[in-house]
């Protein structure tokens, strides 16, 4: 069995030292005891498992200071949130972590590292993005406006990395904001391109620094994969995606039916979801930048065939799930990251709906995490 050498004082991951068949089966049944609390009887299918190591295509790391004064990269410890550790290796992220991280210390060891309680200090966070099928490789350091930072010498040592190990993408953020959540408050490319592609089936997708996309690229090409199949097109649907994000699953079924509507409610990942749309010349989409909930109160579609719903972990609120109902879609596809909201949004759409199966999806290996995919069809 395989243990990251930071296992279990690093927060990241809590199943390590179980087996991945248990973790497995975990899931499944914690899955069934939500359905069942829910009152919601309909069939379980086989949880979907991919590779369960190195198999994010995103981390954020933050910087520190040890007890020494050295500058720190890393990880929050579990028990103690205030302290960083040095990131050596991330069995769930990328085999060259620790050659990135140790390269970043290196490089900016003169700098003073951002403290989130007296708000003062220059570095804040490293972003990495990588893509899984087209072997691609983004980084964004985040810092303060409170300091100087020597681009050149950190595109020279990025550049002198190992063969293995190329930056397609560097930016610099700038982020004064005193919580300490990433604000891209500003951004410069240093080096590269603006974005990295990803490749899922036949698909590119454009990931910018400050883009949304599933963490788990294997997995998202499955599930997309399973609506396409589960939904059995004939190219005369017409087809609402809320919470589009990026696009993704819309751009997976538009090539085989009539047309596509994509609701997201920030204007930047829209434009992202139109460049998707336009580098794989697919022409019957649309992306609309609104408040899913103003959307439904005001929109003309008429005819809807198939509403697909990827809604954040709190699930659809009361008014959501009426204007849902009121709307009457023949079939439904909702994916979603939390089964727990998951089941206690089918309890209220089950008045109208048919829950024909839920099928979970294992994006997060070692967590409690779990990706569920539900059809449901009017009754």
């Amino acid at each position: 069995m395989n243990i990251c050498k930071h296992f279990p004082s690093c927060g990241g991951c809590r199943f390590q030292d179980v087996s991945y068949s248990q973790q497995l089966a975990d899931k499944q049944k914690k899955i069934r005891a939500f359905l069942d609390e829910a009152g919601i009887d309909t069939e379980l299918k086989e949880i979907n498992h991919f590779e369960p190591w190195y198999y994010r295509n995103k981390m954020e790391f933050t910087f520190s200071h040890d007890e020494s004064g050295d500058l720190v990269c890393g990880l929050h410890l579990k028990t103690q949130k205030r302290k960083v550790f040095n990131a050596t290796e991330c069995l769930i992220f990328s085999p060259h972590t620790g050659m990135l991280l140790d390269c970043l210390r290196i490089s900016l060891a003169g700098q003073k590292a951002y403290d989130k309680f007296s708000h003062q200090g220059f570095l804040r966070h490293l972003i990495v993005r990588r893509t899984h099928f087209t072997n691609q490789l983004m980084l964004g350091l985040v810092t303060s406006s409170q300091g100087e930072l020597d681009s050149e010498g950190l595109r020279k040592m990025l550049s002198a990395l190992d063969n293995d190990v190329q930056i397609n993408s560097l930016y610099w953020i700038t982020n004064d904001s005193l919580g300490d959540a990433v604000t891209f408050q500003k951004k410069e490319l240093l080096a590269g391109a603006s974005f990295i592609t990803e490749r899922l089936g036949d698909l590119d997708f454009r990931i910018y620094i400050d883009s949304f996309f599933q963490v788990n690229p294997q997995g998202i090409k499955i599930l997309y994969e399973k609506i396409r199949h589960y939904a059995g097109l004939n190219g005369t649907e017409k087809i609402l995606d809320l919470y589009c994000g990026v696009g993704s699953i819309g751009l997976f079924l538009a090539r085989d039916v009539q047309y596509v509507w994509g609701v997201e409610l920030k204007q930047e990942i829209v434009e992202n979801a139109k460049v998707n749309a336009e580098i794989n010349n697919i022409d019957n989409i649309s992306f609309i930048c609104t408040d899913v909930r103003r959307f439904l109160g005001d929109c003309d579609i008429s005819g809807i065939d198939i509403m697909v719903l990827n809604p954040p972990r709190c699930g659809l609120s009361k008014k959501i799930k009426r204007k849902v109902l009121r709307l009457k879609p023949p079939r439904i596809f909702y994916s979603s990251c939390n089964p727990q909201s998951l089941c206690d949004d089918l309890k209220d759409l089950s008045e109208s709906y048919r829950v024909q199966f839920v099928e979970p999806f294992d994006f997060f290996p070692h967590t409690p995490h779990v990706e569920c995919l539900t059809f449901l069809e009017r009754t």
